[in-house]
């Protein structure tokens, strides 16, 4: 009886032992892809790129399991931070046929200064398709978002690929994600024009039962400039 003990509590401990050293390389992994990813963005600093920083307050409304509403409040800097870019208003909806898509529309509103205290409006609508899908602690989300800009007579359409992986935790408050989204242009008929490409390395903590934060770096790839973009974005769900 007493054999049986020591090797039922020498077992015991064995099996506690792998999963907790489970949990710790796992989480180890996690973080040296996070510090990687983000290293990658880094490494494309430029000395003539532009310094932002982008601020978010979003509001959610579940009204059942399958439909919502949305709104966006954001405010840009440029120019290192010396000067407003730009104010932006967003209203949209989505429904998710299937556990795995979500299908999306939006419209928004955006106030831009362009310098010497000229000031432009301009508005768009987006059409948004999300497919996703989980395996063990990893999300993939996939994103295709067709939007078209109206802006004083002329119109721009684009097409927004992003792929974005997220650690995603059964238990716990801290998601870290890196995204990579390439603009295409559709306007040229011959041939797509990538107009841009975005790397995002960030961490989404849910702050409370309905309020979430996600603090990013951006790195956004363009002919004219590259920009370096630190952002915070409040969320509040109900």
């Amino acid at each position: 009886g007493l054999v049986g003990s020591e090797m039922c509590i020498r077992d015991s401990f064995v099996t506690l032992t792998r999963k907790s050293m489970s949990r710790i390389l796992l989480n180890t992994k996690t973080w040296l892809l996070f510090v990687l990813l983000l290293g990658i963005s880094l490494s494309a600093w430029a000395q003539s790129d532009d310094f932002n920083t982008w601020t978010k307050f979003k509001v959610n409304h579940k009204i059942d399991s399958r439909f919502s509403v949305s709104g966006d409040l954001e405010l840009r800097m440029k120019d290192d931070v010396s000067k407003l870019d730009r104010w932006g208003l967003t209203v949209g909806g989505s429904y998710r046929p299937y556990s795995f898509l979500n299908l999306g529309v939006g419209y928004e509103t955006h106030l831009r200064n362009l310098g010497d205290s000229d000031w432009k409006f301009r508005h768009r609508y987006h059409i948004t398709a999300t497919v996703s899908f989980r395996y063990q602690w990893l999300k993939v989300a996939v994103r295709e978002r067709f939007q078209q800009t109206f802006d004083r007579g002329n119109s721009e359409t684009r097409l927004r690929s992003r792929l974005k992986l997220s650690y995603a935790p059964t238990k716990g408050i801290v998601s870290p994600y890196f995204s990579v989204e390439i603009y295409q242009s559709l306007d040229d008929v011959s041939f797509w024009r990538a107009d841009r490409m975005r790397y995002r390395p960030g961490v989404e903590i849910a702050l409370a039962k309905r309020w979430s934060l996600d603090a990013f770096y951006c790195y956004q790839y363009a002919s004219s400039q590259g920009r370096h973009i630190a952002g915070i974005e409040v969320g509040y769900s109900f």
